[in-house]
């Protein structure tokens, strides 16, 4: 009888922990079900965000010898390049490499030429146009880290609560923002490089840089395509950082400066 008790009291046991197994299992399945549904739908939702608040206005570029800018921005640098290097930007105690920043080797010696950076905000227009008539020659993508810029952006927008505070840098002799000696991100960060030939039929590197933040670096334009200046090239979601390097010509001169907003196929860089 005893013996019959207790094999009565073991199966009514694992019974109960096979109901608290299965009711266990049951839970983790929905808690799984509903995870996806909200993440689905937070998806949906940023996804409508996105595409309410992406900016893609019309442009009109200037006609004649000039250079535009390829994206919408505040100027961060306008800096030398000189024999394939970058005098202003030192790292380790030596001038940085255009090949640093491009994350390839230049098709051809880039012995004299500009950098100018731009920064994009994640409010502005992102969409990237070419600067110049040319041919689409090459396409380069580094897949590094996505660095965070949120000191470099930080910097920008204190400088832009406060009235004046670009024009008193400029007038002090102070580099408004001084950001490749602060943050990593702008030569390391994951980018895509983009060589134009342009209608010098010199190189223009157009770098597109993202950062931590970036969804994703947009291409429109396949290689070996004949473009327009001010042509829509692709976009960076969300906003980040545009540079363009160009090479110089004789009668070139540059027509932006630090602190300057620029817009994508519309404001004058250079002049040649």
């Amino acid at each position: 009888m005893t013996d019959n008790k207790a094999g009565a009291t073991h199966h009514a046991s694992q019974g109960k922990y096979r109901t608290l197994w299965g009711l266990f299992l049951f839970s983790i399945g929905l808690i799984l079900l509903l995870s996806i549904a909200v993440l689905l739908q937070f998806s949906r939702a940023t996804d409508y965000l996105y595409h309410a608040t992406v900016k893609d206005p019309a442009r009109v570029s200037p006609n004649g010898p000039v250079i535009v800018s390829p994206a919408d921005g505040t100027v961060l640098y306008v800096r030398r390049v000189l024999k394939g290097t970058i005098p202003q930007v030192i790292k380790q105690g030596v001038p940085v490499p255009i090949a640093d920043h491009l994350k390839m080797e230049p098709l051809s010696p880039f012995e004299d030429g500009y950098l100018i950076g731009i920064y994009m905000n994640t409010q502005g227009v992102h969409v990237n146009r070419v600067p110049d008539h040319g041919i689409l020659k090459k396409q380069f993508i580094f897949n590094g880290p996505h660095m965070n810029m949120t000191k470099a952006e930080t910097e920008i927008i204190l400088s832009q609560l406060l009235p004046g505070m670009v024009s008193l840098k400029k007038l002090l002799g102070i580099a408004p923002f001084d950001l490749e000696g602060k943050t990593d991100y702008i030569l390391n960060s994951a980018r895509e490089t983009l060589v134009l030939e342009d209608s010098r039929k010199k190189s223009v590197y157009i770098v597109r840089i993202a950062d931590y933040w970036v969804g994703r670096i947009l291409t429109w334009v396949p290689v070996g395509t004949p473009v327009t200046r001010g042509e829509k090239l692709g976009m960076i979601t969300w906003g980040s950082q545009t540079d363009i390097f160009f090479e110089n010509s004789p009668g070139m001169e540059i027509q932006v400066g630090v602190g300057d907003y620029v817009y994508g196929g519309e404001s004058i860089l250079a002049t040649y």
